[in-house]
C-alpha cells in the first residue's frame, strides 16, 4: 500500500484508503462520521481503480471511471493504493 502521489504515469492501482488532510486548522480534521472527504466528493472512493495519466510537480491527472480528474499533491498524499502496475 503506497500513497497515490508516488505512482508514475501509466501505473494503476486500487484505492484502499482515503485519509482526511489532518493538521493545522483543516476542517476535515473534525469531520463527522459519514461526511465525505474532498477526494470522495470528486469521485475517488475506496475500491475504485485509478490510473495516473500525469504526475507533474504539484498536480496529478488521473483516469477513474472513464473520467479525467486533476488533483493536487496534498490530496494525492491522503490516498493509499495497492496493486500499482503499468
Amino acid at each position: 500500500m503506497i500513497p497515490l502521489e508516488l505512482l508514475t504515469p501509466g501505473e494503476r492501482g486500487e484505492i484502499i484508503e482515503i485519509r482526511h488532510c489532518g493538521g493545522g486548522h483543516d476542517r476535515d480534521h473534525h469531520r463527522k462520521k459519514g461526511e465525505a472527504t474532498r477526494a470522495e466528493e470528486m469521485g475517488l472512493r475506496v475500491g475504485k481503480q485509478v490510473e495516473v495519466l500525469k504526475n507533474d510537480g504539484n498536480l496529478l491527472l488521473l483516469l477513474i471511471d472513464e473520467a479525467r480528474i486533476a488533483i493536487d499533491r496534498k490530496i494525492a498524499r491522503t490516498i493509499r493504493v495497492k496493486g500499482a502496475a503499468a
